[in-house]
């Protein structure tokens, strides 16, 4: 089982280096085809209160990403072709103001979907809630890579967050690829119950079939987020990748977070695979 065809999306400029990398290491990994995705948004529009005043336009953040496509196709088609990468770049020129509806439109027809956390300590051109709408709308496992340091995939080792719920079964068999590849797959459950079975053997049982080599690792919390304590988990053992079930619910048609998946994704230093 592989990822054949993966879209990385090169809306977020200032780690585009990154995201060419690690779309680089998962075309070669994977020997998949590589959708680059690029889309120029819609100009704002603002009304305003006068009577028969003409509404507020502001264009910057469309003439900013029209100024940029330049670079980005151009990095981008070379860091393909440097490897022998079979490739294509999708430019959307959009009439929405957000870019996160065209890039969860494109999701839906890959295997694998890559994107940027977006640094919340600075503003920047993509809206600041993007991650959190393409993980729970795309409907594919998406990677996310940390906004700030090195972003490399490590595929040797790799961490999944198992309590036995539909996001954590859809986020394991969704990156079946990676666990088989990995030379150790950790299952890690948080706080576990006491019920006198162990908590995740029958997933490592079935992952074991499918030619997983897994542990299990039980972690206690001590009163800290699961999230925090997820990372601590990753960082502690050495985990190169994070696999994590992506936990929300709507409120008002707004998708929200979980608080655990929140902590992750605000805190993440090494790539999490997430499905909702």
């Amino acid at each position: 089982m592989a990822y054949k065809t993966i879209l990385l999306c090169l809306n977020e400029i200032e780690r585009l280096p990154q995201l060419i990398a690690a779309a680089r290491q998962l075309g070669v990994k994977f020997n998949a085809h590589i959708s680059g995705l690029y889309v120029i948004p819609g100009v704002q529009v603002f009304p305003t209160d006068g009577y028969g005043a003409a509404p507020a336009v502001f264009d910057a953040t469309r003439t900013y990403f029209k100024n940029q496509l330049p670079k980005v196709q151009t990095e981008f088609e070379a860091a393909m072709k440097a490897d022998n990468i079979t490739f294509d770049l999708r430019v959307v020129d959009s009439s929405n103001p957000i870019i996160a509806p065209d890039v969860v439109d494109n999701c839906r027809n890959v295997d694998l979907v890559v994107i940027s956390a977006t640094n919340r300590e600075q503003g920047d051109n993509v809206e600041s809630d993007f991650v959190e709408q393409i993980v729970l709308s795309a409907g594919r496992p998406v990677i996310v890579l940390p906004f700030k340091g090195k972003t490399e995939i490590k595929f040797d080792d790799v961490m999944l967050s198992w309590n036995n719920s539909r996001e954590s079964a859809r986020a394991a068999f969704d990156a079946l690829p990676f666990l088989q590849r990995a030379k150790r797959t950790k299952i890690t459950i948080v706080d576990a119950s006491q019920r006198g079975t162990m908590e995740g053997a029958n997933i490592a049982e079935t992952l074991d079939r499918d030619g997983v080599k897994c542990d299990i690792i039980n972690v206690v919390s001590t009163g800290t987020n699961v999230g925090e304590t997820l990372l601590r988990a990753a960082s502690d053992h050495g985990s190169g990748m994070l696999i994590l079930g992506a936990y929300g619910h709507t409120r008002l048609s707004e998708w929200v977070f979980g608080g655990a998946t929140r902590h992750v994704l605000h805190n993440l230093d090494r790539p999490v695979l997430m499905s909702h």
